[in-house]
């Protein structure tokens, strides 16, 4: 496998000969998110970078270094497995940088998660919290991302660090929430960009990954992520994502032509399971949205005030009115307004 800015290129269907601003002008968008790998990149193979490049470099480099200091601040409340994000730059070359907007762990102690919440709450300048609890066959998962403001510049990016205890969710339906990973990290990694298929089309960082981790694979690992992909119920989208890599010609390698060989048979077969299977079969996970009530209603510890009329989580980042739907009940949240007096809502 080479990664090159031909690579690149290639990854994003820009011409050969497009000129280099222009190619990370088209980095730099939503669906590829690949303006850091780009960035160095260039500078590895000896073009001009000017104050522009390095100074998009510095703030690569300064986000990783924040990164680092996020994940090492979580574990000290917790177990926390960090997904996908900075666990993947150590598969890349050696100074190829991976950009990445945030981070995601996995905190499967439920105890823990709320105490990493209240750590990073407390060290960082946190102006944003959003609140998510599913429902899957009777147990409770957490969803927990916070927000805040680059130390920097207002022009950067928000820095932000989502929680989890479940670290596949699913699509609701047919693929039900699975909480643990595999055990193999490099396997894990890639179903984790599968599982993302259930909400949006691959973007082009998502492949690079895909072809890095595919490229540092050894036999027991491909076999391991063979098995993973079948007991996870994500063959079809792990068999895309590998047939994805390989429409590249800088990143398929033998290991990506054998998996795609190996896998089409177990990705068909779940399809057809997936057309079998009807409702009850306690695939479907519930989803309920946090709305804010303000920070006058947080707590310490989690608590999860129920009753047949409302749902109020109170937590370290505040209360919220859970919801099913997208759109909260006028008459729902005047209730809840009237049980808190002093909640407030968003405006």
């Amino acid at each position: 496998m080479e990664l090159s800015l031909r690579t690149v290129r290639e990854v994003m269907d820009v011409p050969a000969d497009l000129r280099l601003g222009l190619v990370l002008e088209r980095a730099a968008r939503r669906d590829q998110r690949l303006a850091g790998t780009v960035c160095s990149l260039a500078a590895a193979e000896g073009h001009r970078l000017g104050r522009l490049g390095e100074t998009l470099l510095d703030v690569e480099r300064a986000r990783q270094a924040e990164h680092d200091s996020i994940i090492e601040l979580v574990r000290r409340a917790g177990r926390a497995d960090v997904l996908k994000g900075a666990a993947l730059q150590r598969y890349y070359p050696s100074g190829v940088l991976r950009t990445s907007r945030d981070v995601d762990v996995l905190m499967p102690d439920e105890g823990e998660l709320w105490a990493a919440v209240a750590t990073v709450t407390h060290a960082r300048p946190v102006d944003e919290a959003r609140v998510s609890m599913i429902v899957s066959g009777g147990r409770r998962h957490w969803g927990v991302a916070l927000n805040w403001a680059s130390p920097e510049s207002d022009l950067d990016y928000v820095y932000a660090v989502e929680f989890l205890t479940a670290a596949f969710v699913g699509n609701s339906t047919t693929v039900p929430l699975r909480a643990k990973r595999p055990d193999n990290e490099k396997a894990a990694h890639l179903l984790l960009i599968a599982e993302e298929l259930f909400q949006q089309p691959l973007r082009g960082r998502d492949v690079v990954d895909a072809a890095v981790l595919l490229d540092a694979m050894s036999a027991q690992d491909v076999r391991d992520l063979h098995r993973a992909a079948e007991r996870w119920r994500l063959a079809p989208e792990v068999y895309e994502a590998v047939l994805r890599v390989n429409s590249v010609p800088g990143l398929v390698t033998k290991t990506s032509r054998l998996l795609a060989e190996e896998l089409a048979d177990a990705a068909e077969g779940e399809r057809r399971r997936r057309s079998a299977v009807g409702p009850g079969d306690g695939a479907v996970a519930t989803v309920h949205y946090g709305l804010p009530l303000g920070p006058a209603l947080s707590s310490d510890r989690l608590a999860v005030e129920e009753d047949a009329d409302m749902t109020v989580v109170r937590c370290p980042v505040g209360g919220f009115l859970m919801v099913d739907t997208l759109t909260v009940p006028t008459e729902l949240a005047h209730a809840a307004l009237e049980r808190y007096p002093d909640a407030v809502l968003p405006v």
